[in-house]
């Protein structure tokens, strides 16, 4: 009895490290390799946040679908209107980022991405840097992946 509490302990260990390294990757957990689908929204992801930083919003305003909701950090909920305005007018100044642990779930015609990011800049004038989680919701139409939801939670140190 007391080897197969040792084996079931160890089997235990060993499958928590397992899902530990793979959660910390870009990939999905449950497999190594993303699909065709699930690599495009994580390189839209990439897109939209080098789009950001570049202060491009051509590129932001095809990415965000017409009814676009962003819940920022604080709780308001800015539209694709008010987001793409204030990209305009220089209001976020972003220095750098990092993207990290990006997991697509695709259901469909509709995909729920989640990563970490880390932002290095401003938004008028209040620094911004530091790490982020963010939640975004798309919808594919007519071949491409446009987002209709994001939400940002600010990660305190801890």
């Amino acid at each position: 009895m007391k080897k197969i509490l040792i084996l079931a302990a160890v089997v235990f260990v060993a499958s928590t490290w397992s899902l530990t390294a793979q959660t910390n990757t870009q990939e999905t957990p449950h497999r190594a390799s993303l699909t065709k689908a699930e690599q495009a929204l994580a390189n839209r992801e990439k897109e939209w946040a080098d789009a950001v930083k570049r202060r491009d919003a051509e590129t932001i305003g095809r990415i965000q679908a017409e009814e676009y909701r962003f819940t920022d950090p604080a709780g308001r909920i800015w539209t694709k209107t008010q987001a793409l305005e204030s990209i305009k007018a220089g209001d976020l100044v972003i220095d750098a980022f990092e993207l990290d642990d990006v997991q697509v779930n695709i259901y469909g015609k509709s995909a729920v991405v989640t990563f970490a990011i880390t932002w290095n800049g401003n938004f008028r004038g209040n620094d911004i840097s530091g790490p982020q989680r963010m939640t975004d919701v798309f919808v594919k139409r007519t071949g491409h992946w446009q987002c209709v939801a994001s939400q940002a939670t600010r990660i305190r140190p801890q």
